[in-house]
Order: structure tokens, then C-alpha cells, then sequence
């Protein structure tokens, strides 16, 4: 749901003061970088305190102003503030029909999936079955994760299976969470798992570009830290920190990430610089690049 979709209610200041103090309160227990927190919370407070917000009464406008705020002093993209719940109008999906998957077959037996999201694994999993199993005696597969704007990472993790040997569990993402109002944290690791098919020994391309996020990103980072497929397109957006929605009143809501990723290879991630491709192409020649590259008609120089 668009925020222009939502009906608006003018906010007064009681509202203005309820919603800082309640990113305030998200940004000091939650983030999962507290001194970054409390600076950020420091901030917002003395805005309120200095009247900034003293002309503010179109809550989509507040929500805006109040993201470009928080991302400028956290330089985190997870970080926002929405008008709107985004889950109103989009019921959960529910079977595997909804999980998103396009398959086909491109000239030279090349398969090619297109992915947007990675919804839950219980509606994934399956999924992700019948597109391996229709792709499975492609000569090479694309795996196009231009448009994926993130989601569940045990579905990235299920996902990364199929390209990895099977009679051995592989560390593939860890997930480092903040136990809330403390300074102390959690990890929440993922491996792969047994899948019906196995895409081995052949090549793979993931496609990705400035609309790839969040998970998508994991999928691209894991898949090219495990050199088990060439990464080509452009540089994604960074985002590496998920978080929770808050309702903070007023129908605004905001976005505190409480967890950050942790590559068990690298020790790092792709946060706030993007998943760098192997093979650089615009958006336009991406797949073209891709497909060059599968029939030989170009090398990777890596």
C-alpha cells in the first residue's frame, strides 16, 4: 500500500512528540548499534526540543522527512519510518503460487529464474522444489535477482542449497541480533539443507542491480563468497540490516533494525557499499552479459 493510499489525519503535536518518543524508545532498545542509537535518539530529541517539528501535520510528510533523518545520522537504508501499514492490503502468501517464482528456458538450454522476494520458507520451499527440478538439466542457469527487494533468509539459505554438495552441512549466513535493552547479542545461524535436486558442476549467474536488497543481496554475496556462481550487473543498494515494523501511533510506523549479517567466510557483509559484481553491465545488458557468458561467447575475468 502507497502512502497517497492511506487517509490521512493531521497530526498535532501531542502526536508529533508521541511518535519521536517512540522511535527514541525502538532506537535505544533495539538497534543493533547502540551508540549509533543513542546518537540518533539524541538527535531527534533535540530537533523536537528546538521546535523542528513545530509546522509538521501530514503524518506521509513526517514519516519522509523523519527517514531521511535517520538514514543520514545511521547511514543505514533499513532505517525508515512508513505511513501506512505496508501489510494492510497484502494478505500472506499462501501457497507455492505465490512465492514468486518465473521459470523458462533460454536459446543454447539455459535455464532462467526471476525471483523477487523470498516469502517464508513454509510456502518457499516447495516452491523453490519445482523451480530447481524444471531447470535441473539446463547446460547453465540465471538466477535474476534484479528486482528482489529482500525477505525471509532461511528461504536465501534453502535456496543456496541446491548449489552446494550435499552430505555435509555448509555455514552459509549468520544473523547477529541485539538482546533488546541490553548491550549483549544473539547469533542465529544458517546452514544448508537437503534439497530433492542439486544444480552441480555447471555454471551460474545471479543477476543483480541497484533494486537488489536485503536478501536478495544475501543470495548474490553467499552464492560469490562460496564460488559457486559469477555475480554480473551493477553494484546493489547495501542493505544488510533487518529489522522489525513498530506501530508507533497515528498509522506511522517505524522500521529499527535489530539485527545485522555476518558472512561466516568473510566476517563482514554488504552493508552500506552493495554486493559488487564479478562481471560488471548496465541494467539493460545484464541478462544479455549473462548470457554471453553461459555460451562462451565472453569470459569472466575475475
Amino acid at each position: 500500500m502507497t502512502a497517497t493510499a492511506v487517509k490521512s489525519v493531521p497530526l498535532d503535536q501531542t502526536g508529533v512528540r508521541k511518535v519521536i518518543a517512540g522511535i527514541a524508545l525502538e532506537l535505544r532498545e533495539g538497534y543493533v548499534f547502540p551508540d549509533k542509537g543513542e546518537q540518533a535518539a539524541d538527535a531527534l530529541e533535540k530537533k523536537l526540543g528546538e521546535n523542528a517539528y513545530a509546522g509538521v501535520t501530514d503524518p506521509a510528510q513526517f514519516a519522509l522527512l523523519l527517514t531521511e533523518q535517520l538514514r543520514a545520522i545511521t547511514q543505514d537504508s533499513h532505517m525508515r519510518v512508513i505511513f501506512g501499514s505496508p501489510f494492510a492490503k497484502q494478505p500472506p502468501p499462501s501457497g507455492p503460487q505465490d512465492a514468486g517464482f518465473e521459470v523458462k528456458r533460454l536459446d543454447g538450454n539455459i535455464g532462467y529464474i526471476h525471483l523477487a522476494k523470498f516469502v517464508p520458507p513454509e510456502v518457499f520451499n516447495s516452491a523453490a522444489d519445482d523451480a530447481m527440478r524444471n531447470v535441473s538439466d539446463t547446460a547453465a542457469l540465471i538466477i535474476d535477482m534484479r528486482d528482489n527487494g529482500g525477505g525471509h533468509p532461511a528461504s536465501v539459505a534453502y535456496l543456496a542449497s541446491f548449489f552446494l554438495e550435499p552430505g555435509k552441512g555448509v555455514h552459509i549466513n549468520d544473523l547477529i541480533w541485539r538482546n533488546r535493552g541490553t548491550s549483549t547479542f544473539r547469533t542465529e545461524s544458517f546452514w544448508s539443507s537437503p534439497t530433492p535436486v542439486r544444480y552441480l558442476g555447471k555454471p551460474v549467474y545471479v543477476l543483480v542491480g541497484p533494486k537488489t536488497y536485503s536478501a536478495g543481496e544475501e543470495f548474490a554475496y553467499d552464492l560469490q563468497v562460496l564460488k559457486r556462481a559469477t555475480v554480473v550487473g551493477a553494484t546493489t543498494r547495501g542493505g544488510a540490516n533487518p529489522g522489525g515494523l513498530n506501530d508507533l501511533g497515528s498509522d506511522l510506523f517505524v522500521v529499527v533494525p535489530t539485527g545485522r549479517a555476518e558472512n561466516p567466510i568473510t566476517r563482514s557483509n554488504w552493508g552500506g557499499v552493495g554486493v559488487q559484481p564479478d562481471v560488471h553491465a548496465t541494467p539493460e545488458a545484464t541478462q544479455e552479459t549473462a548470457v554471453a557468458l553461459a555460451t562462451g561467447e565472453i569470459t569472466a575475468i575475475k
